[in-house]
């Protein structure tokens, strides 16, 4: 019987995680702006540069980034999403609004990261 990607390759998969991390730059209360990351076209670039390595640890076919002829609108938050769910992070999600000095306020969502052990 074959063995699971995720039984022969676990120190692998938790690097390519925290190299996923790191990019994000989390805040102290692990949280990112998808806002910021949606301006961010480095961190963007350097998420998809790890396709080739996340495709040698993960199974990548239900993950709509790694799906040909599918277009799709934020590849590498599909890529964030799909990858650290499969390590059993937890990913949540929360409308939030930035109010500008002029007044104008901005709506976007706040992504918080954690793990239950």
């Amino acid at each position: 019987m074959r063995i699971k990607l995720s039984e022969k390759f676990q120190k692998e998969r938790e690097d390519v995680c925290n190299k996923i991390i790191n990019i994000l730059n989390l805040t102290e209360d692990n949280t990112f702006l998808l806002c910021d990351l949606d301006n961010d076209i480095e961190k963007q670039n350097k998420i998809l540069e790890l396709k080739a390595e996340i495709q040698q640890y993960f199974s990548c076919f239900n993950i709509s980034a790694f799906k040909p002829n599918f277009n799709c609108k934020r590849p590498y938050l599909s890529i964030i999403r799909s990858i650290l769910r499969k390590q059993n992070y937890n990913i949540e999600n929360l409308d939030f609004w930035i109010k500008y000095e002029n007044g104008f306020l901005k709506r976007t969502i706040k992504y918080k990261i954690f793990r239950n052990n």
